[in-house]
């Protein structure tokens, strides 16, 4: 028997085929070592190949072996938690009044295309579990091309803005900022892989970004975008040197400008900014305008007890922004803290299998994946309960909205691809 011949025999019992090619490389390396061994004891080279083969043991043991170890794995509790969080979104639609600002009859409008935004949510982790995302690797400069080209059309050209957000749509599609963040995850994630990028090239490639979404202005998201890139260049292959100056000089500049804006914000921001950050530190001083929704929430909180509230309060995107709110509402903080230890069992999940995986271009992908999760969910939590500024950042998979689901199915998506191939995580992308 040839090794060729061996080798099929081998993959002929693993089901997975992406993980056939690995394999049968790998087993052929072994082969080729144990046979040059051989032929080095004075053994022909035919002699040798079927003693290295036969090192190698029965066909049979060996591939359903590789296929246990290799077969593509599923992380149930991480999908199990996603489930739960998707039940929960429909509380704030059934149990808010969408007819006060909508219209009657909008509630079930609203859960139809909630399912949609469901199936279409399922269909897209699927698909993300079903490539090869090493693959994604080969593409990242026209990823991050696309990207910019995505937010020159937003500040340039845009034609329509909602709650004061530049916004392009074509038909049903909505493009928005917040649209081009998985696109820099997966392009920096690859970047830091690369090692033919010089330092000042990462510099250039993080501030153009960065300066169209203070153009937009989207402060949010550029702040979840730098947050991101932050975290992939901690965990890359820069050196220790290189990182700590980094994160000293933006420290510097950080506490500069919020210095300066302290000292001259009468003259840096509008007067419905400054109005705004007042309202925020006092809301009763403005009730009846800037600080009428924060009153609200607090209103709505106070009111609802354990098992929630008798009579709810009004509250504006009540089922968008401040789902949570509604949800507490409805059932009580009891409801809440379980929604909450379920957003946070899932970056703590995420964090977990981080640990399992070795340096690669995946393990960045899950690293910006968790960030961005996980900066939306810690910002969305902290706003409603007034300690951030209200600013409409939407709670993973609780929030009613295509866009932000699709986000964060996008996220969960790229954890479970890279989980399903852990165990051949750190190598070259391979042709089935």
């Amino acid at each position: 028997m040839s090794s060729k011949q061996y080798l099929k025999q081998v993959t002929s019992y693993m089901r997975s085929k992406e993980a056939r090619g690995y394999v049968e490389t790998e087993l052929q390396q072994h082969i080729t070592h144990s046979k040059e061994a051989w032929v080095n004891k004075g053994y022909s080279a035919e002699e040798a190949e079927q003693k290295a083969i036969a090192e190698m043991g029965s066909a049979s043991q060996l591939g359903k072996s590789m296929d246990k170890i290799h077969r593509p794995k599923w992380d149930f509790w991480l999908i199990g938690a996603v489930l739960l969080l998707v039940a929960a979104s429909f509380v704030p639609i059934l149990t808010v009044d969408v007819s006060m600002k909508y219209g009657d009859g909008m509630t079930n409008y609203f859960i139809k295309r909630k399912i949609v935004h469901i199936l279409v949510a399922i269909a897209l982790i699927a698909f993300l579990m079903l490539i090869d995302y090493r693959k994604i690797q080969r593409f990242i400069v026209p990823i991050y091309g696309i990207a910019i080209a995505l937010l020159l059309i937003l500040v340039l050209m845009p034609n329509a803005s909602i709650n004061g957000m530049a916004m392009y749509i074509i038909g049903p599609i909505r493009i928005q900022a917040w649209v081009t963040l998985p696109l820099f995850l997966v392009a920096f994630a690859g970047f830091f892989m690369e090692r033919k990028w010089k330092f000042w090239q990462f510099i250039g490639l993080f501030i153009i970004p960065l300066l169209l979404f203070m153009m937009l202005p989207n402060l949010a998201v550029a702040i979840f975008y730098s947050a991101v890139v932050s975290v992939l260049f901690a965990f890359s292959t820069f050196s220790n040197q290189q990182k700590r100056n980094v994160f000293l000089t933006i420290a510097g500049l950080t506490s500069v400008g919020i210095v300066y804006m302290v000292y001259a914000y009468k003259s840096i921001l509008a007067p419905y900014q400054i109005e705004r950050i007042r309202a925020f530190l006092h809301p009763e001083m403005y009730a009846d305008t800037s600080g009428y929704l924060m009153l609200q929430l607090k209103t709505a909180l106070a009111e609802a007890g354990w098992f929630g509230a008798e009579t709810a309060t009004y509250l504006p995107e009540a089922h968008t922004d401040y789902a949570l709110v509604q949800l507490i509402q409805a059932y009580g903080f009891l409801a809440g803290i379980l929604v909450i230890i379920v957003l946070l069992a899932i970056a703590l999940r995420i964090l977990w299998l981080i640990q399992t995986m070795p340096q690669s271009f995946g393990k960045l992908l899950v690293l910006a994946a968790v960030t961005l999760y996980s900066c939306q969910s810690v910002y969305s939590i902290l706003m409603i309960f007034g300690l951030l500024p209200l600013a409409g950042i939407p709670l993973p998979f609780i929030s009613y909205g295509v866009t932000p689901f699709l986000l964060n199915a996008f996220l969960i998506g790229l954890v479970l691809s890279v989980y399903r191939r852990k165990s051949y995580m750190g190598q070259r992308t391979f042709s089935a």
